[in-house]
């Protein structure tokens, strides 16, 4: 049976190589001649070719951007300062918020070898036991008892540098939610729970992944949400390159959970693909809140180096003060990985990433020419370097290109064929694994 699904995917994937969902047709998938779409992994070997789908009645197209070029190389050429390692997946942290906003930690999950990278100045963290005192707090916010003992049928979903998410129903309801499972003593910053838990109480929308509950148990954080089943948008991206259309949906709604967050003064501080979940109803919706940050009256702006390496704003990486507009940013290269597959610069190193980011005034794009003028002017909006200018989430929800936007009941059917495709990939990969491979 693995032979005869293998020999499918073989036959289809040998001749395709790009596969595009139309969302005036979600029942048909195109293939092109050339190199393969679909990605073994968001660093691996195969990588989506620099095409986008325009669909008619199309908008115009724009010529290429000044300075930019159709070219799928980067634009920079300075040689990356640290070897390429294993590519980072998940919650990739530059650093952890110490008490004062003055320390800078590299993560262990930013490096594989902390002998290869360029070492930053760090001042040692304070030596302070801060773990009874926040298990203390946890205990006035959180539910007592087991969630073990409440939800059944465990199913294990998800795995990362902040802990283990589950899948499970609650008999009592019949709703099923997901459980997030947080070893307090691995977490660098364990203060960032609590504001976690906090802020995740108090704001709730239709484009967030709501908070349902919360349990200690020793040493465990329990952290109850609301299940969207449809995976992460980043699991979808890999597999299909979206048409523009399909793009300016998903970004009014993550515009729409910003606009509420940074109604609230809330900063998210972590928005990217692996952050966004598509829902089988058409639902889009943030989340992880692990690195948000409330702003006040008294401390209006941060200036904590904190994100995820590929996404992060120039602002934060030169260690200047900022503020909700860093969202804005992260939004914009998510935009660019749904049209490329990749966030800019993901070839890179993560250190080398920063740099780029840091010194280059535009992030590159492959094929600027194929993009429409109305996309090109909101990629403008979201990743102006001075934060001042770019447009905030309540703005952007106005913009032109967000009126081209498809209806969100085409998602379901492009989840159910990335989907399927990863199948036909795993199937492909696993025919043609070698006797030892096979074994291990």
């Amino acid at each position: 049976m693995i032979q005869q699904v293998g020999a499918t995917a073989c036959g289809f994937l040998s001749a395709a190589s790009a596969v595009y969902f139309y969302p005036d047709k979600p029942w048909l998938v195109t293939a092109h001649l050339g190199n393969l779409i679909i990605q073994l992994s968001r660093g691996g070997h195969m990588a989506a070719p620099p095409l986008v789908t325009i669909l008619p009645p199309g908008p115009q197209l724009a010529p290429s951007l000044p300075g930019q070029k159709d070219n799928e190389k980067e634009v920079d050429e300075e040689p990356a300062a640290v070897a390429s390692g294993e590519s980072i997946h998940l919650s990739s942290l530059l650093g952890a918020e110490d008490a004062d906003d003055e320390t800078f930690l590299l993560s262990d999950s930013l490096s594989r070898s902390s002998s290869t990278l360029d070492k930053p100045r760090v001042r040692l963290q304070k030596k302070v036991h801060v773990i009874e005192e926040v298990l203390e707090q946890l205990r006035g916010i959180v539910n007592e008892g087991d969630p073990k003992t409440k939800y059944t049928e465990f199913v294990q979903v998800g795995q990362g540098g902040f802990g283990t998410v589950y899948k499970a129903t609650d008999p009592a309801t019949g709703d099923v939610v997901a459980l997030k499972k947080m070893p307090l003593r691995k977490r660098s910053r364990k203060e960032l729970i609590v504001n976690e838990i906090q802020i995740m109480k108090e704001n709730r929308h239709p484009n967030i992944v709501n908070y349902v509950d919360s349990y200690l148990v020793n040493e465990d954080l329990w952290l109850v949400m609301e299940y969207v089943d449809g995976g992460t948008l980043t699991s979808v991206l890999v597999q299909v390159l979206m048409e523009e259309r399909i793009i300016a949906a998903i970004s009014r709604e993550c515009l729409k959970a910003l606009d509420f967050l940074h109604s609230k003064k809330v900063i998210h501080r972590d928005v990217k693909s692996d952050n966004i979940l598509l829902g089988m109803d058409g639902s889009v919706k943030l989340t992880d809140f692990g690195l948000c940050a409330q702003l006040t009256s008294e401390r209006s702006t941060r200036c904590t180096l904190l994100g995820s390496p590929y996404w992060v704003a120039p602002e934060i990486l030169k260690r200047k003060e900022y503020d909700t507009q860093v969202d804005i940013w992260a939004l914009g290269i998510v935009a660019i990985e749904m049209l490329e597959g990749e966030p800019p610069y993901f070839k890179e190193s993560p250190v080398q990433a920063q740099r780029l980011i840091a010194r280059n005034r535009c992030p590159p794009l492959r094929m600027p020419s194929k993009m429409s003028v109305l996309f090109h002017a909101f990629l403008h909006s979201c990743l102006d370097t001075n934060p001042s200018i770019r447009w905030t989430a309540r703005e952007l929800l106005q913009h032109p290109f967000l009126r081209t936007a498809v209806s969100l009941s085409v998602l379901p059917d492009m989840i159910r064929i990335a989907r399927k495709l990863c199948k036909a990939m795993e199937a492909l990969q696993a025919s043609s694994a070698s006797p030892e491979q096979k074994k291990e």
